[in-house]
This record gives C-alpha cells, sequence and structure tokens, in this order.
C-alpha cells in the first residue's frame, strides 16, 4: 500500500499599508495638482479604472490617479470615495478621497500627514491600515 504525501501550503501574509482617508471640497484634479505642487509629487490621471463588487455583487468601477517613482520607490494612488454614485468604502462616506501608500519608502507617514494638512482646502486627514479596507486587494495596479 503506497503511503499518501501530505503537502503543506503556507501562504505570505499581505503586506499591510497606509491608507490616508482625506477630507476636502477640491475636485479631483485639483487636489492631484495640488498634492503635485506641494509635496513634489506626480499624480496622473489612469486611463484605467479598478472594479470591485459592491454588496450587490455588482460590477462598480472606479477612476484614480497614480503617482509611481522608480527613483524613490513610491507608489500613491489617489481616488476618489463616492463615484458615478458609488461608494467606495460606505463605512466612510464622509471621507471624499483616499490616498493609498502602496509603496512608501522615502515619506515619513507623520510627515506626509503633517504636510497634506497645510494644503489649503483639505480640512482633514485620517489615518488607516489597508487591513480595514476590502478594497485594497484590488488597488494591485
Amino acid at each position: 500500500m503506497t503511503r499518501v504525501k501530505r503537502i503543506k501550503l503556507e501562504l505570505d501574509e499581505e503586506i499591510e499599508f497606509p491608507i490616508l482617508g482625506i477630507s476636502t471640497a477640491l475636485n479631483d484634479y485639483r487636489l492631484a495638482w495640488l498634492l503635485n505642487e506641494n509635496l513634489d509629487l506626480s499624480f496622473q490621471k489612469e486611463n484605467n479604472v479598478f472594479t470591485l463588487p459592491n454588496k450587490k455583487k455588482e460590477l462598480k468601477s472606479y477612476e484614480y490617479y497614480l503617482h509611481q517613482n522608480e527613483d524613490d520607490l513610491s507608489k500613491f494612488i489617489l481616488v476618489k470615495n463616492i463615484q458615478q454614485g458609488s461608494v467606495l468604502f460606505s463605512d466612510s462616506e464622509k471621507l471624499d478621497f483616499f490616498l493609498v501608500l502602496r509603496e512608501n519608502y522615502i515619506h515619513p507617514i507623520e510627515e506626509l500627514i503633517r504636510d497634506l494638512r497645510m494644503i489649503n482646502g483639505i480640512v482633514a486627514i485620517f489615518p488607516f491600515s489597508s487591513s480595514e479596507f476590502e478594497f485594497s486587494e484590488y488597488l494591485n495596479d
């Protein structure tokens, strides 16, 4: 009789990353421009969208802005919370945008939050972790 061979599958835990909730009355293109000007970033509107299912299992599309810099190993995503009547994160409907820091090896988070709060037009910044958002897994770009 042949012995059954068992294989143990080990999965790496997903790496958590910071997400900053932004409260502002600014339009998406204006906020992206202000971030570029004040923080020396290079946000550009992406032609692609990311899609994710809502509570009714319907796929919804979300537009976003992307800053990616190979030199300082940074990759930030700016996405509006409410787009075309669909809410990205319903637990934080009052937040207007999310700044997702997918890769951030040069900008200390405390300094980044301080600098964001100094931008005229930004009312408040709220730090979160990617583990608090189900949509973060769709932001792999």
